[in-house]
């Protein structure tokens, strides 16, 4: 996440994440991806299908309530894999600023899921390595090395997506 060799937009957040240790950046990744698929894409089937409105709706609001016992259930199993509890501060597709109670020297290979949303259930997974700790913030720098396709489109959207909030917010 040097700055000169950032390109990507990045924006404060507040977001649970968890990490594991790695003994090589070369290790094999462990999250595998997003647990949930795309809800906009169910609900769309739902609505251009021929059934009833009100059984379309209730097998919709179904779905919902499925990923959340799913997204629980996800949650548990993730945390038995990434035992270390992190606090992202700041969020980019190049990388994160975290807090921890672990203590990392530069150079440490990590994988780090972030929760970008809880319901539904919306993760993003990536290798990396500690840049540094800043002095000032006690915070870590976080440089992604190898993420997934899928994973970065959905730290992008996520990006992108609160970029949006804050604009709006900001004109009110």
């Amino acid at each position: 996440m040097n700055d000169e060799k950032r390109s990507f937009s990045r924006i404060p957040v507040r977001l649970k994440a968890h990490a594991r240790a790695m003994q090589s950046i070369d290790s094999s990744q462990r999250f595998t991806g997003d647990i949930v698929g795309e809800i906009s894409c169910r609900d769309d089937i739902l609505r251009n299908s021929k059934l009833p409105e009100e059984l379309a709706t209730f097998l919709s609001e179904m779905d919902r309530k499925i990923d959340r016992v799913l997204g629980l259930l996800s949650q548990n199993h993730i945390k038995t894999d990434f035992p270390i509890d992190i606090e992202v501060m700041e969020l980019s597709a190049a990388g994160v600023k975290f807090r921890s109670k672990e203590q990392f020297k530069p150079d440490t290979p990590l994988e780090i899921v972030l929760l970008l949303s809880q319901i539904p259930l919306r993760m993003a997974g990536s290798k990396g390595r500690i840049i540094a700790m800043e002095d000032d913030t006690k915070l870590y720098r976080f440089e992604f090395v190898d993420t997934r396709g899928s994973d970065l489109e959905a730290i992008i959207q996520f990006v992108f997506q609160q970029q949006r909030e804050q604009i709006r917010t900001s004109k009110k």
